[in-house]
């Protein structure tokens, strides 16, 4: 029983994505469900963001921290998905497939999630996208603008 629910649990999205933690016990790219208690160290923040844009952080007490919100449309998981890979350390060493011929936009010109999740969906600019990605977080962004 406990096979099957492990496997149901990997099929569906989850609602949001770690991407900075001050507790080593978190890594980017982690996903968690709204409504689910994490043992966060008092003291320690979590920073999570969902499909959307929307960014929250939590912070730690002795009881822990309760992931906010309401699940995730499934028309969101793609999304989710593209989001989770760029969030996710990059591989290291030598990667195969690397885009060949075009160019790839500026990151500094994927000023909206939109705009970062389109470039690393269709352009294979991956690479980019995720500088974009991580200068958009820096900026504290809330929403998909």
């Amino acid at each position: 029983m406990a096979f099957s629910l492990a496997i149901g649990g990997t099929a569906a999205a989850s609602d949001y994505i770690v991407v900075n933690s001050t507790d080593p016990g978190f890594k980017r790219g982690q996903a968690f469900d709204a409504g689910a208690k994490v043992a966060l160290g008092a003291g320690k923040t979590l920073t999570l963001m969902r499909a959307t844009g929307e960014v929250v952080t939590l912070r730690g007490a002795a009881a822990g921290a309760t992931v906010p919100g309401a699940r995730m449309a499934a028309a969101d998981s793609a999304r989710f998905e593209t989001l989770r890979s760029l969030v996710e350390p990059p591989p290291t060493g030598r990667t195969f497939g690397a885009r060949r011929g075009g160019i790839c936009p500026a990151a500094e010109t994927l000023t909206s999630l939109d705009d970062i999740v389109r470039t690393a969906e269709s352009s294979g600019c991956k690479t980019v996208a995720r500088q974009a990605l991580d200068a958009y977080l820096a900026k504290g962004a809330t929403s998909n603008n």
